[in-house]
């Protein structure tokens, strides 16, 4: 979720991901040439115990090891409770946090399907359809649905590949992305022949209230690109609702309702998340660090920092090269 997708190290250091300017993600896969990505974390991994919200071209799967998250997929909030599992769909705007402090493990694997070397002929016929706008922007995965189960298992296995240095860990993870591809399918065909139900017993209205919910996720996904591009630079209200082509109180509205942020608590969420990783991948001063993160005045930004994550920058700094220093020390020593 820059740096901070929900598959960060749980070491605490910078993630594998870094967010661009137009709030897509751009993952740094273990096989550069399959486009994959899997790891564990900790949801305490984040400030506020919460996931940037963000979206990128990769299929995201989350299985919860030990505790339980909530995420945020294009407007829905959904409980992911321990042993189950979600998908995300491409291009879904979506974070994961805690709805009650507590912290939660998870496995996080990311798979690309347009660079996973399919013909045309599957990309076209299997693999894209799954991302269509009119496809599901999220599932849940519960082990007591047949195909879930075959997901969450295929994920495991994934995992278990990389984490082993397994020498065909590039092909469990080709071949697991094309079974979950096929699961994936059968999950979505499901749930559209109960949605095709559901949509001719639909009336007027809650046909106009869905338009409406997807105007305000567009407004949202621009604004959230907007602010992305150009949070080192000082950004008032009216500067965020016009990206959205909105007014201020719909503007305010509509980050308070999906994101629980005021557009300009949003602002800040993401300059922090920006000085912690320069605090963990550099060794610039603090003044740098805040002037880079958008922060005009270093004591502004100290005292921001400390108030959200919890210590001052330095210390924080200290702390989590500690963290990383004692888990290379147990992996490797």
């Amino acid at each position: 979720m820059g740096g901070d997708a929900m598959n960060a190290d749980n070491t605490g250091a910078a993630g594998p991901t870094i967010v661009r300017v137009d709030g897509s993600e751009r993952v740094r896969y273990d096989y550069p040439s399959l486009f994959s990505y899997a790891r564990q974390g900790k949801l305490s991994s984040y400030p506020l115990m919460r996931a940037q919200c963000h979206w990128h071209d990769d299929w995201e799967f989350l299985v919860a090891k030990q505790g339980h998250l909530a995420y945020f997929v294009n407007g829905e909030h959904v409980t992911v409770d321990e042993g189950q599992g979600i998908f995300v769909n491409a291009r879904r705007l979506h974070y994961g946090y805690s709805t009650d402090g507590s912290d939660c493990e998870f496995l996080c694997v990311l798979l690309n399907p347009m660079r996973a070397g399919a013909t045309k002929d599957i990309l076209e016929k299997y693999m894209l359809p799954i991302g269509d706008t009119s496809r599901p922007s999220y599932l849940l995965l519960d082990g007591t649905d047949a195909h879930a189960n075959v997901i969450l298992h295929t994920l495991n296995d994934i995992a278990a590949a990389r984490k082993n240095g397994e020498p065909t860990a590039p092909l469990v993870a080709l071949s697991g992305l094309y079974t979950i591809a096929r699961q994936l399918i059968s999950m979505m065909d499901a749930v559209d022949t109960c949605g095709d139900a559901q949509h001719r017993r639909a009336d007027v209205s809650s046909v106009r209230r869905h338009h409406h919910a997807t105007d305000r996720i567009v407004s949202l996904t621009t604004m959230i690109d907007f602010i992305q591009e150009h949070f080192t630079q000082s950004l008032t209200l009216d500067d965020i609702a016009n990206a959205g082509s909105i007014g201020r109180s719909s503007c305010a509205s509509i980050f308070r309702d999906y994101l629980n942020q005021s557009p300009i608590e949003y602002v800040t969420d993401v300059r922090i998340r920006a000085a912690v990783s320069l605090l963990i991948e550099t060794d610039l001063p603090v003044a740098e660090i805040a002037s880079r993160s958008g922060f005009h005045s270093p004591g502004f930004f100290s005292r921001t920092f400390r108030k959200i994550v919890g210590a001052p920058p330095l210390v924080y700094r200290k702390r989590k090269r500690n963290e990383t220093a004692a888990s290379g020390r147990q992996t490797f020593g």
